[in-house]
């Protein structure tokens, strides 16, 4: 079972207030494991090395992406090597010496010195670059996948952040998947944020074209771009195509307007984001000021944004008793309450080799969660889903989905759950989430 994607897409509905251009939702790829969109191309790195045999990774890119796929080789027996390349002093001080190696070789000869060393020490390169290109273009193609399994045929705008540029296309397949099957009504006007100087892509663009005019470009290869890495100049002829055949611009974003949209998101959206990572949200914020955007149903991609909700597990019942938590459930489930007697039973056994867990945001509870503890092994799950509920006003704002995460891991996956035939709002969080309808429950009643 993947541990990365499918993260929460939560409806800025502060946002929405201020800005009234119709719809904004947040996709949080800062609910991965290790905080990072690359967490979805790391995982898959990390199990195709283990597919072909693998043991060691060399493993060379951005700080991020580095730290993620860190994380998912630790949970493996893979060895990891970091190339240290003359200049990249920030390596020496960010990981630790047993994973360092130095490389003689300039920055400007990396792609093949890296390619180099694989063959010559038989190690998987999982190096972020072209020659990983299909499996980083197939892991991310999953983002706009989930934006439409959960907003459905109907999105008008979405805005990503352009680095190497694999986001863009990887977007363009899904959508493009999508719209062939159906359930994607027409392709969304994808929109490309990035510094204004120092994107490759961005300024080998500009050199022969005037923006935001995507229309009728011709792709130039040119030194500047082979120096940069083997093949890029075929990945951004990819990306130009992807943002102009939705009919989308490339957005250059000055440092002025990154600051004051990235804390314009954390007031209003209770957010934790970097504000290196905030150019998707900077361009969203910078067409909608100038009026350019029309009302309609518009997301954006935060490659390391996150709620910034605390999951706790309650074990003492200190802080908040057992009476408290049954009475948070049954007032935040409304028309969906149990009888007290009967929460308050699962609260007694939840807290008896299950567990509860409470989801707060400067210490004021948000959301709750209650998985009791079956007793069996294999006949059916070991643990179940009694109760979840958030406080209301939080609908659409991603607390379901990080309570759910939060027990997918506690419990190993080994989770069942029973959802009321009319709440279909819940029954397709659990299906996006991975959970599947085995049966119907039936229950007797004596009345």
């Amino acid at each position: 079972m993947n541990t990365s994607g499918k993260t929460p897409l939560m409806q800025a509905k502060n946002l929405e207030k201020i800005l009234n251009v119709g719809e904004i939702y947040l996709k949080l790829e800062g609910a991965n494991p290790s905080h990072h969109k690359y967490d979805r191309i790391a995982e898959v790195m990390v199990r195709d090395c283990l597919a072909k045999g693998g043991k060691e990774l060399l493993l060379d890119g951005a700080y991020d992406y580095i730290q993620a796929v860190l994380c998912y080789a630790g949970r493996t027996n893979l060895k990891v090597v970091i190339p240290v390349f003359k200049g990249e002093h920030w390596k020496e001080t960010s990981f630790n010496d047993e994973h360092l190696i130095s490389f003689p070789e300039k920055k400007s000869e990396k792609a093949q010195s890296l390619e180099d060393y694989a063959k010559k020490h038989g190690v998987y390169n999982a190096s972020n670059g072209y020659h990983n290109r299909n499996l980083s273009l197939i892991s991310l193609q999953k983002i706009g996948e989930e934006i439409v399994d959960r907003l459905g045929e109907e999105i008008s705008t979405v805005f990503t952040q352009l680095s190497y540029g694999y986001t863009v296309s990887a977007l363009h397949n899904g959508f493009m998947d999508k719209w062939v099957s159906g359930d994607l009504k027409s392709m969304p006007k994808i929109f490309s944020c990035t510094i204004p100087k120092g994107n490759y892509i961005f300024d080998d663009y500009r050199r022969t074209h005037s923006l935001p005019d995507l229309e009728n470009y011709k792709i130039k290869v040119n030194k500047y771009t082979r120096d940069l890495f083997t093949g890029d100049s075929f990945l951004l002829e990819e990306t130009l195509h992807a943002i102009g055949d939705t009919q989308g611009h490339l957005l250059s974003i000055d440092e002025a307007l990154l600051k004051e949209s990235v804390q314009l998101l954390k007031k209003q959206e209770n957010l934790i984001l970097s504000a290196e990572e905030g150019y998707a949200f900077a361009g969203f914020y910078q067409m909608a000021k100038s009026g350019e955007l029309e009302r309609g149903r518009h997301v954006i991609i935060l490659n390391d944004g996150r709620s910034d909700l605390i999951i706790e597990r309650i074990t003492d019942f200190c802080k908040y008793t057992k009476e408290e938590l049954a009475a948070f459930i049954e007032e935040w489930l409304q028309d969906y309450k149990d009888p007290i007697i009967e929460t308050m039973d699962a609260v007694e056994h939840a807290s008896k080799g299950g567990f509860i867990l409470l989801a707060h945001r400067n210490g004021v509870p948000q959301g709750i969660s209650l998985v009791v503890n079956t007793g069996f092994e294999n006949f059916i799950p070991t643990y179940h889903l009694g109760y979840i509920a958030t406080k209301e006003g939080n609908k659409g704002r991603g607390i379901a989905t990080a309570l759910i995460s939060e027990m997918l891991e506690l419990s190993k996956g080994n989770l069942s759950l029973h959802v009321d035939i009319k709440n279909k709002r819940a029954k397709h969080l659990y299906e996006k989430l991975g959970f599947k309808s085995k049966y119907y429950r039936m229950i007797h009643s004596p009345y």
